[in-house]
């Protein structure tokens, strides 16, 4: 079984999963990236406990990784041992009364600071970020190959920015969505 790295270090929360694939989480941070063996074939990468990221890549029969083009700005290191992911820039802005925003993907355990902040992530649609303290409020939102942030209608007066890179959180209205 080929041996691969999976490197997420430019990612701002680098834990991922393999889902059926590998038993956790792990931390691809670490130097040269995480080392995982797997099997020629196509695996999803994954960085929430519901759903795998939109991003997916391949093991071919010669040990080495390949992904589609269109995910060429996302993901680095096709025909090489070692799949880089770059993800895209996206920024978190809470506004009004200032609470704890903890983003609850890639192994992130601290609360942000209630202050605008880039995080660089990848693509997918099961970002959940909790308000406040737990148990506490909790909003999903999604992000495009190209950072542009969407959000349920029912988020509308707590959340704005879709079709931008800054997803906006109303800190004083979202409890009441």
């Amino acid at each position: 079984m080929p041996e691969i790295r999976i490197d997420t270090s430019e990612l701002t929360y680098p834990w991922f999963w393999l889902p059926r694939h590998l038993p956790h989480f792990v931390d691809g941070s670490l130097p040269g990236g995480a080392v995982v063996r797997l099997r020629p074939g196509g695996y999803a990468f994954q960085q929430t406990r519901d759903r795998a990221c939109d991003l997916r890549f391949r093991v071919d029969d010669d040990g080495t990784v390949d992904y589609a083009a269109a995910h060429d700005a996302l993901l680095r290191g096709r025909g090489t041992t070692t799949l880089r992911v770059v993800g895209v820039p996206v920024t978190l802005n809470p506004t009004g009364s200032p609470r704890p925003v903890l983003p609850m993907w890639g192994g992130c355990h601290e609360p942000l600071d209630p202050e605008l902040r880039t995080v660089r992530m990848p693509p997918g649609s099961a970002y959940e970020i909790r308000l406040g303290l737990v148990p506490g409020t909790v909003v999903e939102f999604s992000v495009a190959a190209d950072g542009r942030v969407d959000y349920r209608r029912e988020y509308e007066r707590a959340l704005s920015g879709r079709g931008t890179g800054c997803l906006t959180v109303d800190l004083d209205t979202v409890g009441s969505h």
